[in-house]
């Protein structure tokens, strides 16, 4: 018998072992092409060129507004994105390049060789930096640092604040060499900068010290690039010469052109708010809006190796299992060496026959390997449509393994030896028997939250009696899945109702059982009506009739007993066994469910959680929902959580960002006495001489 066959396995759950090129997993861990912003409409976009315009800007406000340099018209046009509203800037000459930082926008006037900076929300002009030369772009990182690229100085400068220029930054800059005719600027996710390069047809790299890194490598055949943008792990770079624009990672991974677009760039931004792509195609005030992931890369790929089948041993099997769309298409290539370096070149891949092949014949051109040790292999997915995508589920390799020739008479193996027909023969069969023990060993994993693929989850919370939020995530779901045994243990108590309330509409409750407020007269004990001592709707004892032998009611001055406060038809006499329940009806078998009143403001939640209340409550009891505002009575009513809201302290102020009124206020004066920075104005607190 031969040795037991060895497994690989290139994905685990959703995690893959293998360089991915312009690929992504979606919630199951299938790898699909990754989604790129697409042309609006799904449309094309094809303008005649040349493709270098020159420079412009624009810039993503919030809720869906835009910032739009229309430079052949001095001036900034602001596009409302709720209203479809629109409002201008003027006083520029030829504005280009703009940026949004913190609470301004800033715009690069090239024509009057400055930049300008309106303060949000009434954009007033409050700061100008001068004795610039052409300013065409400007951008700002996180901390607040401005970038300004000058045409005029062939340079980058950066500024602290509008007065303090960095003066180490320009000089690291200028020290790297790495700019002679630089055309854009942007800021990726790390706050690198990045400039495209005229003079080398390059993107340059540099870090928060103005330090130089490599450059973005090039696609095949070169490039020019010019307008830049950088959202995430994407960085866009329109090309100058081409018109098309050309799609990278962070990393520098070439992932191809963005589909469906040629014409010229003036100036690209992303919106940070939905990664929507921004392209400006001329120095008008138009512009294109690009949808985020509504288009697919071209092209991707994954590579994964060496693998090491052993010592003495090769590998037997390989297979890929992928669906495959009409428009689509996938390449699944194989190299085998004796040796685990170095990778295969791009004339050592082998296009497998089929997804399911065996190896035996599948070698590289050239001289065999003497041994085939170690293997490499890749999958290439592409489509022809924007649309569509390919997803690959699964790559795996195994070793020979068992022999089917085991199980027959040795007569057969030796009349097989020669041409090995029955051996080829009998390995088919083996690999269709294999596929259904494949299907059959992966069961286990349909029901075990941690490895059922996300498409799968709902359908096995069904088994379990459990409905899924709808806004739960996939990660959500699992451990709810996993939870549910638990959640069922305390099903019906409050503990358990609360869990349930919180799952469903995310607001955690404070349940309080009727009964624990019950108010009992005690003897020898504070006995304060409504607080700790309560009236009981009826006799405690039931109807009570007055005994005839008792000489107290017929004495003289005093009326005869009526029957108490019996009505007729709502009490009656008790049995001795139910002695003082109207003492504990009212309260027993009845609970609150308080919610804090400023969570709970939208009537489906209310729903929602009157619904989630109904099922999960004992059958036999009553409930009443109640919405709590913040109303802090100390000794009355002061719950933290439920009532009562503790203020933390306010925001810091930060220079540059108060606005009067709002985010800071001026101090009283104190008395008649001018104090300076304390209500000291000439005129009024103060005077001169």
């Amino acid at each position: 018998m031969t040795a037991p066959a060895r497994y690989q396995f290139v994905r685990d759950r959703t995690n893959w072992d293998g360089a991915m090129v312009a690929l992504e997993a979606d919630a199951d861990g299938n790898l699909a092409l990754a989604r790129l912003p697409g042309m609006p409409g799904g449309a094309p976009v094809a303008l005649a060129g040349p493709y270098d315009p020159g420079a412009s800007g624009i810039a993503a406000g919030p809720c869906g507004s835009v910032f739009v340099s229309d430079t052949a018209s001095d001036r900034v046009v602001f596009v409302d994105g709720l209203c479809d509203t629109r409002a201008e800037l003027h006083g520029f000459k030829a504005p280009r390049g703009l940026a949004l930082c913190q609470d301004a926008l800033w715009v690069a006037d090239s024509g009057n060789a400055r930049l300008v900076r309106y303060a949000f929300p009434a954009l007033e002009h409050d700061a100008t930096i001068g004795g610039l030369g052409v300013p065409t772009g400007v951008a700002c990182d996180a901390a607040g640092r401005l970038y300004v690229l000058d045409r005029g100085t062939a340079g980058v400068r950066r500024f602290l604040s509008p007065d303090q220029p960095d003066a180490a930054y320009e000089a690291a800059v200028l020290a790297s060499g790495a700019l002679a005719a630089p055309l854009f600027l942007c800021l990726d996710a790390t706050d690198r900068l990045l400039v495209s390069d005229a003079t080398a047809d390059a993107v340059r790299v540099l870090d928060r010290d103005g330090a130089a890194l490599p450059d973005i490598p090039p696609p095949d055949g070169g490039w020019q690039p010019g307008a830049l943008a950088a959202h995430g792990r994407l960085i866009v770079v329109a090309d100058r010469g081409s018109g098309v624009l050309h799609v990278c990672a962070v990393d520098g991974t070439y992932w191809g052109t963005l589909p469906g677009f040629r014409g010229s760039v003036t100036a690209l931004a992303f919106d940070p708010e939905n990664g929507d792509l921004l392209i400006k195609t001329g120095l008008d005030d138009a512009y294109l809006r690009c949808p985020a992931q509504s288009a697919h890369a071209m092209q991707g790929a994954i590579t994964a190796g060496p693998y090491d089948a052993g010592e003495g041993l090769d590998w037997y099997r390989a297979a890929c299992r992928a669906d495959v769309p009409r428009g689509t298409s996938l390449t699944f290539d194989i190299a085998q060496f004796d040796a685990p370096a170095p990778p295969p070149g791009p004339g050592e891949w082998v296009a497998a026959p089929a997804p399911d092949t065996l190896l035996a014949k599948l070698l590289p051109p050239g001289p065999a390997p003497s041994a085939r040790r170690y293997l490499w292999l890749r999958a290439t997915l592409a489509t022809r449509d924007p649309s569509l995508t390919p997803v690959l589920r699964t790559l795996r390799a195994e070793t020979p393994g068992e022999d089917y020739r085991d199980y027959l008479p040795e007569i057969y193996r030796r009349a097989d030896e020669p041409g090995r027909f029955l051996d080829r023969f009998l390995a088919l069969a083996r690999t269709e028997l294999a596929a259904v023990g494949e299907n059959i060993d992966a069961v286990p994993q349909l029901l075990a939250p941690a490895f059922a693929s996300a498409s799968t989850l709902d359908w096995l919370a069904q088994w379990l009696g459990l409905d899924l939020p709808v806004i739960a995530t996939d990660a959500e779901k699992r451990d709810l899945i996993a939870r549910a045994v638990q959640l069922y243990r305390t099903r019906g108590t409050p503990s358990g109702i609360a869990d349930f309330l919180e799952i469903y509409t995310g607001v955690r409750p404070s349940i309080v059982e009727d009964f624990t407020t019950r108010g009992l007269w005690v003897l020898d004990v504070s006995s304060r009506l409504d607080f700790d001592t309560g009236l009981p709707p009826s006799d405690p004892a039931g109807m009570v009739v007055p005994d005839p032998s008792d000489p107290l009611p017929l004495a003289e001055g005093c009326c005869a007993t009526e029957i108490g406060s019996a009505v007729v038809g709502e009490s009656g006499p008790l049995p001795p066994q139910d002695f003082g329940e109207p003492l504990f009806a009212a309260t027993a078998h009845r609970f609150s469910v308080y919610l804090p009143a400023y969570r709970a403001t939208r009537p489906a939640l209310l729903a929602e959680a009157r619904r989630v209340i109904e099922a999960e409550k004992p059958a036999h009891t009553g409930y009443d929902l109640c919405l709590v505002e913040a109303d802090m009575r100390v000794g009355f009513q002061a719950r933290v959580g439920i009532d009562t809201i503790v203020g933390g302290p306010p925001d810091a102020l930060r220079l540059g960002s108060a606005v009067l009124g709002l985010r800071g206020t001026l101090p009283p004066p104190l008395g008649d006495v001018a104090r300076v920075g304390q209500g000291a104005r000439v005129g009024h607190g103060m005077q001169l001489g």
